[in-house]
């Protein structure tokens, strides 16, 4: 292998890049959502965490509609099933305006 290919191979590294098309965007937009939902609930903030995880199912059930390729498809539903069961764990545990 000549030393020019070799060098590069090694030498290139990932570069991080921001999501580019609506689909995309959806997508990291769920995943980000979970997240953070994930977080409240942990935290104890059920009646909050709640609310952003029934928004990461509604947005990520819009994800899945619009998305075009299949990895947008499987972070959206990782996401969203990671939504549903913390909306599940937050109804289950909050007080106050859910029960």
């Amino acid at each position: 292998m000549p030393s020019s290919v070799r060098n590069r191979a090694t030498t290139s590294k990932p570069v991080p890049r921001l999501p580019r098309t609506r689909d995309e965007l959806f997508a990291a937009t769920t995943v980000v959502l979970a997240v953070l939902a994930t977080g409240l609930a942990f935290a104890g903030a059920y009646d909050v965490g709640a609310v952003v995880a029934l928004a990461c199912v509604l947005v990520g059930g819009w994800s899945q509609m619009i998305s075009e390729t299949r990895f947008e498809r499987f972070e959206s539903v990782v996401a969203v099933v990671a939504g549903a069961v913390v909306l599940a764990v937050c109804l289950a545990n909050g007080s106050g305006i859910w029960t």
